[in-house]
């Protein structure tokens, strides 16, 4: 009885155990080996897919989004079947690389390689062109040849830099000793002034308002350049301009070139004319203002003169009072018009005036 006690309860020991491994296991899975979970297929092209193989992990930002289906050769490169579960998504801007560890095991993620905005979902079928990450080991690998040939290149640098230590050591002399030490000297005051000389650059360009007014130049600069170009355009059309004129002068200087004699003549007899008349004049200027001349000695005689302004003032009062008679005549001359007017119009108003008014028999 004891022995079914001990053998009822190892039973429900190891029972137990495997209930709670089986949940264990549910607990930490993936399920991606589930026949009955949805996925969906896509394709990656790389040069090498060093380490991967069917069941390899697919990570998404880290995430695992699915497996390596199959991996297959071909001429231009591994080309790798993944299988993605279906409510996970892989976008247009994202690219696959391929990751391995120290120890071999291989990783592909997905990370992007532009911005997200626009990106679109893959479609299912769809080839995607994938990268391998080298790992420190293969690019130590890939320096070997080099890394050997570099410190060869070094042993050879080092004996020429012996020499050349040796040649120096041969030049210099105690004499050229001193010589150094003063390029030394020499060197290290040039130093301190180019020192000096940074510290003051330092000090003015370290000015914020210079900061300021030289970020507003740099600023204003292509309004600047804008300015040049419109003036030189307008230099350029103000150039095309002359040349045109100075093509229209030529053509008027070139009949002018042309009957230069005739102009040249024609100007000495207008300048001899002009002479001529300039003479005249001062000729007539002259007998003006001779004392014995009629207009002199108007000029000259201040009796003359005076009573040629009396008999001019008398003119004056005489057509004054002429003027003043016509105004008192006017209306005399107005009276007569009006009656000529009537008896033009009626003449036997005369006879009524002269016979008597009891007349009885009217005159025709």
């Amino acid at each position: 009885m004891e022995d079914r006690t001990k053998q009822f309860r190892v039973g429900i020991v190891v029972f137990a155990t495997m209930i709670i491994t089986v949940l264990l296991i549910l607990m930490n899975s993936d399920f991606s080996w589930s026949p009955f979970k949805s996925q969906y297929q896509i394709k990656v092209l790389v040069d090498q897919a060093p380490g991967v193989t069917p069941d390899t992990p697919v990570r998404r930002r880290g995430i695992l989004i699915g497996r390596v289906a199959e991996v297959d050769d071909t001429d231009e490169g591994a080309l790798l079947t993944i299988n993605i579960d279906e409510e996970k998504h892989v976008k247009s801007n994202e690219m696959a690389r391929i990751q391995t560890s120290l120890i071999g095991d291989a990783v592909i993620e997905f990370s992007p390689i532009s911005p997200s905005a626009g990106a679109e979902q893959v479609a299912p079928g769809t080839i995607l062109r994938g990268t391998y990450n080298p790992t420190p080991l293969d690019l130590i690998a890939n320096l070997q040849g080099d890394l050997k040939q570099t410190i060869v290149s070094l042993g050879h640098a080092g004996d020429e830099v012996a020499q050349l230590a040796e040649r120096m050591n041969e030049v210099l002399g105690g004499q050229d000793v001193e010589r150094l030490t003063r390029l030394l000297e020499s060197t290290e005051l040039a130093m301190a002034q180019f020192s000096s000389v940074m510290g003051n650059i330092d000090d003015i360009l370290g000015d914020e308002q210079f900061k300021g007014q030289l970020k507003k130049g740099l600023a204003d600069l292509p309004s600047v350049v804008a300015d040049a170009r419109a003036i030189m355009e307008a230099l350029q059309g103000a150039l095309g301009s002359a040349d045109q004129n100075l093509k229209n002068l030529q053509g008027f200087t070139g009949p002018l070139g042309e009957r230069g004699p005739e102009i040249v003549d024609s100007i000495e007899g207008g300048v001899g004319s002009l002479s001529e008349l300039l003479g005249e004049a001062a000729l007539l200027a002259k007998n003006l203002n001779a004392s014995d001349g009629t207009i002199g000695m108007l000029i000259h005689d201040r009796e003359l003169y005076d009573q040629l302004t009396a008999s001019i003032r008398q003119v004056q009062q005489i057509l004054g009072n002429v003027e003043m008679m016509s105004r008192k005549i006017r209306p005399i001359l107005d009276d007569v018009r009006v009656f000529t007017d009537k008896i033009a119009r009626d003449p036997a108003r005369i006879a009524r005036g002269i016979i008597p008014r009891n007349r009885e028999t009217p005159i025709k």
